[in-house]
């Protein structure tokens, strides 16, 4: 069978049958177009032609110059796409089926102290392109979204006399979101002083660029760059570190770890389990605390 064949096979299925969501499908199109470039340039066109070997060798050039999670979405996609091919060409074998994902560190990523997150606020000024950045901040901080939920956040998705945001998060599996009146009282200035001048056409998105379009996810990860570096901060800081800040500092303020998947919209606690430290970390502190105090009355006694 064709490849491109076979793939233009898959891809029909990720849209029309299992409807995934658009991001979802670009994702998928981006790391195929790398797996096809792959076996293009080694003469590969059938998927008979397709071998383990030639996977695993695929895979160990594409570790070389990226992390493990992202080895581990390719690899996803990857066998993906191979098995709805076996399961609709039953004489096909499966390539990628015991190929096993790349171990990921459990490390908590890089998150913002308070004080840094205090310095990136006050560094913007009180223009129209200020005013629209420091929203994009406030939002993925004070709401915890994903980038890619920021971008595609529409307008009747935000109730502000609810205080809350209705979020579309992976699978479009929806989740409430409560919103805090500092960043209400910054998106409503946003939205009645800059993004009424900013709308050319009647886009229900609520993060328009100067030019009435939707703001893109890269620019919001080169904002993040750009403002870590203004303020001297982490350069290990990124878009998705205002994601991670939220969740710490929720627990830091002793919120449950559910509530704090929920918020997220992580499906699985095991995802939201890698901020458990900070749970162990404020029960280390008060058990140090009680038996210190308990020491130092019994020396005092």
């Amino acid at each position: 069978m064709n490849i491109k064949e076979a793939y233009d096979d898959y891809i029909m299925q990720l849209k029309v049958i299992e409807n995934k969501s658009l991001n979802t499908i670009e994702s998928y199109q981006r790391n195929s177009n790398v797996y096809l470039k792959y076996l293009k340039d080694h003469g590969i066109t059938d998927m008979e032609q397709i071998h383990v070997q030639i996977v695993e060798n695929f895979l160990m050039m594409y570790m070389d110059t990226h992390s493990a999670a992202s080895g581990n979405q390719m690899l996803s996609c990857i066998k993906g796409f191979h098995a709805y091919t076996v399961l609709n060409h039953p004489t096909i074998k499966d390539p990628a089926v015991s190929i096993r994902g790349f171990q990921q560190s459990k490390h908590l990523p890089v998150y913002c102290t308070k004080q840094d997150l205090e310095m990136l606020f006050a560094s913007f000024d009180q223009s129209d392109k200020g005013i629209y950045e420091k929203t994009i901040l406030e939002v993925l901080y004070g709401c915890g979204l994903r980038v890619s939920e920021l971008c595609t956040l529409m307008t009747n998705q935000i109730h502000y006399d609810q205080k809350i945001l209705r979020i579309h998060g992976k699978g479009d599996k929806e989740r409430i979101v409560p919103m805090a009146d500092v960043c209400i009282d910054q998106m409503k200035l946003y939205q009645n002083l800059v993004r009424r001048q900013w709308l050319t056409n009647r886009t229900a998105l609520f993060f328009i660029n100067a030019k009435g379009r939707a703001c893109s996810r890269q620019y919001v990860h080169t904002l993040i760059k750009r403002k870590v570096q203004e303020c001297g901060l982490d350069p290990r800081i990124s878009a998705h570190s205002l994601r991670h800040s939220f969740a710490t500092h929720l627990l830091e303020g002793e919120s449950d770890l559910r509530i704090v998947q929920e918020l997220l919209g992580h499906s699985d606690i095991q995802t939201t389990q890698i901020y458990t430290h900070i749970q162990n970390q404020r029960l280390t502190k008060a058990y140090d605390t009680y038996f210190n105090g308990i020491s130092k009355t019994k020396e005092e006694n």
